[in-house]
């Protein structure tokens, strides 16, 4: 289940409030290969390109993200391991493996880890620029401050529960699996046949990297940075691609592959 988490009246006051801290600059710097240690667990780059960026987040049990925004980019959400409480201004929802979140631009939002141990959730942010971040509330101190520094980073991933799509081919069909989670990222060049594809693929969850899928009357079905249960995908007919499409996918051990 994919639950969309809508730009409030609260948010835009808030962010009104906030206006001197809403952040300018595009961030140049490359996170290919680094780990982000947090204050809650870890989160690193997993995949980017001019697009999206996909993030993984490593959330310790009993731990939270802040209370942020992002104002002027999207944020989709699908949890891979474990169970987290997702919040916004208005209230909270839970969200479990295979399921997810759609966050708009400028809408408020902190993920918490419920499950024992810790939570693996995937975070898809269009466009890429982890310098469009606000903080409302933290409970490390981090309020008032950007992303975090170079001293938080560490190019020691093998310290880390660490996988990277940025040197694999991505006509080699293959994946790489998370614990219970196997994730995909394959290109479709050719428009007309991804309604073919897709009725083979048997993933619980796809999103949307480059390019567009719509239907037979032309209402775009899920757009670039957009994630959705592959059954709701399924359910339309004759879907066409526009342009050349990169598309990621996510299954799990106890749905067929």
């Amino acid at each position: 289940m994919i639950k969309r988490v809508y730009r409030s009246k609260l948010d835009i006051e808030n962010l009104s409030r906030l206006r001197t801290s809403i952040p300018r600059d595009v961030d140049k710097f490359d996170y290919k290969g680094v780990v982000v240690n947090k204050p809650w667990g870890y989160e690193y780059l997993m995949f980017e390109n001019s697009q999206v960026a996909i993030w993984i987040l490593n959330i310790k049990e009993g731990y939270s993200t802040s209370m942020h925004c992002h104002p002027t980019k999207r944020t989709s959400f699908a949890v891979l391991c474990g169970e987290v409480v997702c919040s916004n201004l208005e209230g909270w929802t839970i969200r479990r493996e295979g399921e997810g979140l759609l966050v708009d631009e400028a809408a408020f939002h902190s993920t918490k880890a419920v499950s024992q141990g810790d939570a693996l959730v995937m975070e898809i942010e269009s466009p890429p620029n982890k310098k469009d971040l606000v903080r409302l509330k933290d409970e490390y101190g981090r309020k008032d401050f950007g992303y975090e520094d170079k001293d938080k980073m560490t190019n020691k991933t093998s310290n880390y529960e660490y996988v990277d799509f940025h040197n694999l081919n991505l006509k080699s069909n293959t994946g790489k699996k998370i614990r219970n989670c196997k994730i995909r990222v394959q290109v479709n060049k050719n428009t007309s046949d991804i309604n073919k594809k897709l009725q083979k693929e048997f993933c619980s969850i796809i999103c949307l990297l480059q390019g567009k899928i719509l239907d037979h009357d032309g209402n775009v079905v899920l757009s670039t940075g957009d994630i959705a249960p592959l059954s709701e995908i399924k359910s339309k007919k004759k879907l066409v691609a526009f342009g050349e499409t990169i598309y990621l996918t996510l299954s799990y051990n106890d749905k067929k592959n």
